[in-house]
């Protein structure tokens, strides 16, 4: 193989990189909110199930400021060893009856319904976003 041959070679590999590129950053930031979305949906099922366990009221707070997710133990306060912490560009908003809400937690009680109405948390990266809602009566979690 002569240098010639070799430089050709190594252009059509640097152009097929700088052409794969982009693609793979979009596919970095879709599976980073996913993976997100995973892990805050086991968090608050979690809770549930502690609460159910327990026959004591557990509730998931958002601290924005640490940029994380945990489950407390509301009579004592103590927060449980599991936490989510958010990546630096994933935001989560509250929404209540379809408008955002301040709240920073809602509760499940050891039925395993939550006190307040259904909760969706929106998970956002940019231009995209999944939505965890948990049905109040209920408590049961989807994904959408």
């Amino acid at each position: 193989m002569t240098l010639v041959e070799l430089l050709v070679v190594l252009g059509i590999i640097g152009l097929l990189v700088g052409i794969s590129v982009p693609g793979l950053a979009g596919y970095t930031k879709s599976l980073r909110l996913k993976t997100t979305t995973r892990q805050v949906t086991g968090l608050i099922s979690l809770a549930r199930s502690t609460a159910i366990s327990s026959h004591g009221d557990h509730a998931v707070v958002i601290d924005q400021v640490q940029r994380e997710l945990r489950v407390v133990t509301v009579s004592s306060g103590d927060a449980l060893d599991q936490r989510v912490r958010l990546p630096s560009s994933v935001t989560v908003e509250i929404v209540v009856g379809g408008q955002p809400s301040q709240e920073t937690q809602f509760v499940f009680r050891p039925a395993g319904s939550l006190i307040s109405r259904t909760v969706s948390l929106v998970l956002a990266d940019r231009d995209q976003q999944q939505t965890i809602t948990v049905i109040g009566a209920t408590g049961a979690v989807s994904v959408q």
